[in-house]
């Protein structure tokens, strides 16, 4: 397969749908069936198709088909094709030089209430319809749909119904670590507070640990 062209990636990548569907085909990191997709998404899967011809036409998604486990016709699969190196060298340009315009206490102060905002965005991107069931306690499903759409990859360990302790596997900035660890720390930081913040029931960190060895971020939740 041809290696994709960095314009038609952003142009696919800029729909939501289109987004989302990359992305958790590249959390999976195996392929999925268009059913699978549609009830992760809550769309129709006839509604997800032509987005994912689109993804393939950029060269983003591959299909394939496998033969059903029962007599029928065969089922085609849809999985994530990685263009992260070429597209994270674009992205770590623009990002070397956005963090070093925030080298202040005041700078990265806004950069972390920017943050903060985005967290309670994507939270909202990832909130049940209205009128859906909604568990009791701490909803681990809509809190690891957002940390997933940040660029995280969580951990739950459930301390109580209110209480929870979150582990951060894959930090979106790691990369940036090294030269400007203030502002990715407290950016990292506002993401967190954000996304947490917004959740229902609302859950305030009481305990963190950013930026431990490789990478990994360790906090503590409660509800209330």
């Amino acid at each position: 397969m041809p290696e994709p062209l960095p314009l038609e990636v952003h142009k696919a990548l800029a729909d939501d749908t289109r987004y989302r569907l990359y992305r958790y085909l590249r959390l999976s990191g195996r392929a999925v069936a268009i059913r699978e997709l549609a009830t992760r998404l809550s769309l129709h899967p006839n509604t997800l198709r032509p987005h994912l011809q689109r993804l393939a036409e950029a060269g983003l998604v591959r299909s394939e088909s496998r033969k059903a486990a029962n007599v029928g016709r065969p089922q085609t699969l849809y999985a994530a094709v990685d263009v992260q190196g070429r597209e994270g060298r674009d992205h770590r340009l623009l990002a070397d030089i956005l963090a070093g315009l925030h080298t202040t206490p005041k700078q990265r102060g806004q950069a972390e209430d920017q943050a903060r905002e985005w967290g309670a965005y994507l939270v909202g991107r990832s909130a049940p319809r209205p009128g859906s069931r909604r568990p009791g306690g701490v909803n681990l499903a809509a809190l690891q749909a957002a940390l997933d759409e940040a660029g995280f990859t969580p951990r739950f360990r459930r301390r109580s119904a209110k209480t929870v302790d979150i582990t951060l596997r894959d930090c979106p900035f790691r990369d940036l670590l090294e030269e400007h660890r203030q502002v990715v720390c407290a950016v990292h930081r506002g993401l967190l507070e954000g996304i947490l913040g917004a959740s229902r029931p609302a859950l305030k960190m009481i305990s963190s640990e950013l930026g431990a060895e490789r990478g990994d971020c360790r906090l503590s939740a409660r509800a209330g």
